[in-house]
């Protein structure tokens, strides 16, 4: 991608799976060769049909058995293939746990995952779909790089880098179409080395996937309270960025549509307790519950993720 202008409509039009599917992974088939796609039944939810339509010989659906197509994958990665495995964010982490700690752990194969619909995007179909805890078991697997992307763009670049990488990659996607954006430019992407959006100096708000575009509206509404905020995109959860963390700030806020429990936040307190004096560290995530089901910006608000939630929370932190 070149230095232009973006234009957001289409993007969010898109959404992150139609932007990533229907227009970077053609791309990125004509580049590489060996580039194989499969899908558990998802080619129409996460955009897929374009693809399938240019390169049907390089496009496998099989359908809802996800622990198969992990093992499919393994052995087309074995083989020379670059897989790309796409399916819904709760089964692609938590039903395939074994396969993807086995074979993209174990045996360091170089496969890209794909986990769409991750959070509370799937709504009214309830907690059994909620992908809340796909970063934590992700992060628990040695050698597996874990990626949220926070808009469409940036899951375009997530994937041209992912299919670079010698190793395991996930990717976690959020949200149909209508997704926010947060880049309205073009901009560099590297694996393991966020994005400062906005800087500040009362507190840092380290920010991933969804709750990056949050982050940047719950800083708007800080500052017309007298609070400079700093944003900080933390694409990569794993490995994290831990240079850019900033211990010259009273105070840092880790937000993100995932459980607490092994969540970034955890990764960032983890690293902030090697130290001995540091800033304090507010947590922001999903609650510890299984929630009433409802929309999406029902499910945000009771779980303390939407914007005025999140000022609220934070303004209660850094004045108690």
């Amino acid at each position: 991608m070149g230095n232009s202008k973006i234009n957001p409509k289409i993007y969010s039009a898109l959404g992150q799976g139609g932007s990533m599917f229907g227009i970077t992974l053609p791309d990125v088939a004509r580049k590489k060769d060996n580039v194989i796609v499969l899908s558990a039944d998802m080619s129409t939810p996460a955009g897929l049909d374009k693809f399938k339509s240019l390169y049907p010989d390089k496009f496998f659906n099989l359908g809802i058995a996800e622990q198969n197509m992990i093992g499919v994958a393994a052995g087309l990665t074995d083989e020379g293939y670059k897989t790309i495995s796409v399916a819904q964010a709760c089964f692609v982490s938590m039903r395939c746990f074994e396969q993807v700690r086995q074979f993209l752990g174990y045996m360091h194969s170089a496969q890209v995952l794909v986990g769409i619909g991750s959070g509370f995007s799937l709504t009214l179909m309830g907690n059994t779909h909620y992908a809340l805890e796909d970063i934590s078991l992700m992060k628990t697997i040695p050698g597996m790089t874990v990626i949220a992307p926070c808009d469409a763009l940036e899951a375009m670049k997530a994937l041209e880098a992912a299919v670079q990488l010698e190793s395991p990659v996930y990717i976690r996607l959020y949200g149909g179409t209508v997704t926010p954006i947060v880049y309205h430019e073009d901009f560099d992407f590297k694996v393991g080395k966020s994005v400062t959006l906005r800087k500040g100096k009362d507190l840092q708000i380290i920010a991933t996937g969804s709750m990056v575009y949050i982050a940047m509206q719950a800083a708007e509404i800080l500052a017309g309270k007298g609070v400079s905020a700093s944003v900080v995109d933390m694409h990569t959860v794993k490995p994290l960025d831990i240079e850019v963390i900033d211990f010259n700030a009273p105070f840092i806020v880790s937000l993100e549509e995932h459980r607490m429990v092994g969540g970034m936040g955890d990764s960032l307190a983890d690293y902030l307790s090697q130290y001995n004096s540091h800033p304090k560290l507010l947590k922001i995530g999903a609650s510890d519950s299984f929630s009433i089901v409802g929309d999406y910006p029902y499910m945000m608000e009771q779980n303390g993720l939407s914007t005025d939630k999140v000022v609220e929370r934070i303004m209660s932190f850094i004045n108690r």
